[in-house]
């Protein structure tokens, strides 16, 4: 019983980080930079701040006076290489997270009685634990690498002295626990419970049995070394 809420709650957390990835994925706020006249005195614009939020796909200008506005890239020329390696790596990692899902869902729902039913459920779980593994490690490429670029650049002289002042948005936060979300669902299901039986069908095993035939030839082939009760007052 322990076991099967152990197998509830990797399925949940799998579906809970494919949804966090796909939430990820179209949220602008990857990179935000604020833009501000630094002349030492209030360092705005017009008394009000200014912020760029650039995501994977779109970028977006907010304004306390003015509405937020939001526009698709008109080039790729004005996307880092990080973005765009964000766009293909969490793109595929959304695919994987949804058939890591549908396979840990068809393996808990896979409840046929006889042996052959028992190891496809088991191998679907594990391929969804695996594939949930591959995920996290397309997740977390893009996301360390654009947080890598923005501390960098948050800590240049050249920038600091700037009217840019470049900071992590939420969509980098929310990453982080979206990443242990998929590992742990992840390490769930590639785990077994104790006893269960492997991913290799019986037909498959390497457990010779000699035919029934060959066994009486082999009995009736052994010697009969059994010692003779007769004694010898019987022959005599």
């Amino acid at each position: 019983m322990a076991w099967f809420l152990v197998q509830i709650i990797g399925i949940l957390f799998g579906g809970l980080g494919m949804v966090l990835t796909f939430v990820i994925t179209i949220m602008p706020q990857w990179r935000v930079s604020i833009l501000a006249e630094n002349n030492g005195i209030n360092g705005r614009i017009d008394g009000y701040w200014i912020s760029r939020w650039d995501g994977l796909w779109t970028t977006c200008v907010n304004q306390a006076r003015l509405a937020m506005q939001c526009n698709s890239y008109e080039s790729q020329v004005s996307l880092t290489m990080d973005l765009k390696s964000g766009r293909i790596l969490l793109s595929f990692a959304i695919l994987m997270t949804l058939f890591a899902f549908a396979f840990s869902v068809v393996g808990f729902l896979f409840h046929k009685c006889h042996e052959e039913g028992r190891v496809t459920r088991q191998c679907l779980r594990m391929t969804a634990g695996i594939i949930y593994i591959l995920s996290t490690i397309l997740i977390a490429i893009p996301v360390i690498w654009t947080t890598s670029n923005i501390l960098t650049r948050a800590y240049d002289a050249a920038v600091c002295r700037g009217a840019v002042r470049i900071e992590m948005g939420e969509a980098l936060f929310l990453a982080w626990p979206t990443m242990a979300f998929i590992l742990i669902a992840g390490i769930i299901l590639c785990c077994q419970c104790p006893g269960s039986q492997s991913c290799v069908p019986k037909e498959d095993k390497c457990d010779y049995r000699p035919p029934r035939d060959q066994e009486l030839v082999i009995m009736r082939s052994v010697p009969d070394d059994r010692p003779n009760c007769t004694s010898r007052a019987q022959y005599i």
